[in-house]
């Protein structure tokens, strides 16, 4: 009989943050969820942000291959369209050519029908962490008008707009309480999913995709205007706050595990968990200025795009490690060979890619002086490459070597002259015919 198939995606998570993969969050359920599971340490994300890398997911092609990804001159509205006329067959089609009823839940805006990801399900729904209600609204309004409650207050001061003062400030306090009573930001939505689906009834041939936002910032004390400030050059974010994020950060993924324990609960309750497949993993991670740069998207730092993979497979198969890296580009392929009877064969290759094509969204209104700031910075094309331990990065705007590491080690490519030129011509032919700049 072919398995149950469960895909959970925890949105965010970066794998060195586990303490299954020697980090510092405690994660017990995980840590007991081995026990049945196999644990994949080279698992390297298609790109450092979600939309691009889901639709890698659901395809089994890079960014290159499918092409909804963002641009230079290019945001998230052309994304949705991109994805919309994509003719790529989608994985939760293929699983319904094989008979499988297919249903998605997710809690993150973006990975929505809306923008094309409930193609080839039965059912996907997409919810708010936080729900609808007209407090809410009416904070979401006036976030227009400023970043802070201060902000906003001296600026309807300015505009003498005292009756709007008073408005908002009794939807602030609202959106506040329920804030409290969901215990958000900590909870981004998981655990009313698991009240979802212990509502929810499923066939035993179901194919089940989850996207989990509780690693996804904001976060405790987490400011968008500092982030903006940060990310355009004008004030940087202290050390202080970056440590505190990342505790922050961790306290989330302890939380996850808690959740995720209560999901899988939940499902051993709806399939027959024995014969089922529950994959583990995270789109991509966040970035806590390793390298000067804060939360996700427009770079390939191993911060970002390694990953957690954790997989039971049905009878809780066990397969050896492999030399190599664990795309995520194979995971519709290993789902095909795993319900086909197959092994874990096609999900290990030589090499992977991640890589990134401009700014993943514009810059605010208040932000575009400093255009030019981010352009020359961040705004650039970048392509990685993974091989036998070794990293390159390269800069395809610029034509500049922004990374070349042993391990996690920098090391100099006069060192390594024979590794350095396998890996430069892996990504001259991974990136045929696309423009981009290569320095020999």
């Amino acid at each position: 009989m072919e398995p149950a198939v469960v895909l959970i995606i925890c949105d965010t998570l970066r794998q060195d943050v586990l303490d299954v993969y020697g980090g510092n969050a405690r994660t017990p359920f995980l840590r007991k969820f081995l026990r049945d599971s196999v644990i994949y340490r080279n698992a390297i994300a298609p790109s450092s942000w979600t939309f691009p890398s889901h639709v890698s997911l659901f395809t089994g092609l890079y960014p290159k291959e499918h092409g909804v990804h963002e641009e230079r001159n290019s945001r998230l509205m052309s994304l949705q369209r991109k994805n919309g006329s994509l003719k790529a067959e989608r994985l939760a089609e293929y699983m319904k050519s094989r008979g499988y009823y297919t249903i998605g839940l997710s809690n993150n805006r973006m990975v929505s029908s809306f923008n094309y990801f409930g193609i080839g399900f039965d059912a996907f729904l997409s919810f708010d962490p936080l729900p609808s209600t007209k407090a809410r609204q009416e904070v979401l309004e006036a976030a227009r008008i400023g970043y802070s409650p201060r902000d906003i207050l001296f600026r309807l001061l300015k505009q003498r707009k005292f009756s709007e003062i008073f408005k908002y400030m009794v939807a602030y306090y609202r959106s506040e309480r329920l804030k409290r009573d969901l215990d958000f930001p900590l909870d981004k939505g998981a655990r009313n999913m698991n009240d979802l689906l212990k509502s929810m009834y499923f066939d035993e041939k179901t194919f089940l995709f989850l996207n989990l936002m509780e690693m996804h910032d904001p976060y405790n004390k987490f400011s968008l205007k500092e982030q903006w400030q940060d990310f355009t050059g004008i004030k940087k974010i202290s050390d202080r706050k970056v440590n505190y994020f990342k505790k922050q950060y961790a306290l989330e993924a302890e939380y996850l595990d808690g959740r995720l324990e209560a999901i899988v609960s939940t499902l051993k309750n709806k399939f027959d968990y024995e014969n089922s497949m529950i994959i583990i993993t995270s789109d991509h991670g966040q970035a806590f200025k390793e390298h000067g740069y804060f939360l996700h998207g427009d770079y390939t730092y191993d911060e970002l795009v390694r990953v957690p993979l954790i997989i039971k497979y049905p009878k809780s198969r066990k397969f050896g490690a492999k030399k190599g890296y664990q795309s995520l580009v194979n995971i519709k392929k290993l789902i095909s060979d795993i319900i086909e009877g197959g092994t874990d064969e096609s999900l290990t290759t030589e090499t992977a890619f991640s890589e990134t094509f401009g700014l993943m969204m514009g810059l605010p209104k208040e932000f575009s002086f400093r255009r030019h700031y981010v352009n020359s910075l961040h705004n650039k094309l970048r392509k990685s490459v993974f091989k036998d331990g070794f990293k390159l990065t390269l800069n395809g705007t610029d034509g500049t070597v922004e990374e070349f590491l042993k391990g996690e080690k920098p090391v100099e490519k006069k060192d390594f002259k024979d590794e350095y030129k396998d890996l430069l011509n892996e990504l001259k032919i991974f990136n045929a015919g696309d423009r981009f700049v290569f320095s020999d």
